[in-house]
């Protein structure tokens, strides 16, 4: 007995959909194509020496991998990511200013909200008082803040050796406040953080710096 001509029919139209590319699982028909990685060397984007005020100096830059960063920039999408650090004064000088640029990969959908995120959970130290930074021409969803410490502190050492400055002797050691500046902005996939810390801390220079680094991206 022969086979049908409608069964060899049905057969072959399997075959032909299943080159074609249409015998997928159930509930992926509608799965979206995921956004491609941006192809850039992310330290062409840093800053340098020349873009900061006279004295600041680089002490630190390197790529970032996944093992650097949370599950939860994961979850966002990181797909890269490199660090620079510049100092005003010796690495270890708890009275310098720091500078920290930080720049990664996020798909561009998910950066409005990573922007706003981090201008919430990086004012979370309550001793300083905080106003808005205005960052005018680096994009729409820019945000930023500077964050004014309260007055200096003063504090003795412990280490003094009364054999040699006497029990009545005590020199002082004048701790400055640790002010932020940090400017927050994106361009396409590509998000940065500018983040000045210190008694030299300044909101301007944040959103200088800023500019300077947005132009720097293509």
């Amino acid at each position: 007995m022969h086979p049908r001509p409608v069964l060899i029919l049905a057969f072959l139209a399997c075959i032909l959909l299943a080159f074609a590319g249409c015998t997928q699982a159930p509930g992926r028909a509608n799965a979206t194509t995921p956004e491609p990685a941006v192809l850039l060397n992310l330290s062409s984007l840093g800053l340098a020496t020349g873009d900061l005020p006279a004295g600041y100096t680089l002490v630190g830059g390197r790529e970032k991998t996944l093992s650097d960063v949370g599950q939860m920039a994961k979850d966002l999408g990181w797909q890269g990511g490199y660090e620079l650090r510049f100092a005003d004064s010796a690495v270890d000088d708890v009275n310098g200013t720091g500078i920290v640029q930080s720049i990664a990969i996020y798909p561009e959908k998910n950066i409005p909200g990573i922007i706003a995120m981090v201008n919430s959970q990086d004012r979370s130290d309550d001793t300083l008082r905080y106003t808005n930074l205005s960052l005018p021409g680096i994009g729409d969803a820019a945000a930023g803040f500077y964050g004014k410490a309260p007055a200096q502190i003063v504090v003795k050492p412990t280490n003094q050796n009364p054999l040699a400055t006497g029990n009545g002797s005590h020199d002082v050691e004048v701790v400055y406040p640790r002010d932020i500046a940090e400017a927050i902005f994106a361009k396409g996939q590509v998000f940065e953080v500018i983040r000045i810390t210190g008694p030299g801390a300044d909101p301007s220079l944040a959103g200088s710096l800023a500019g300077t680094a947005y132009g720097k991206i293509p």
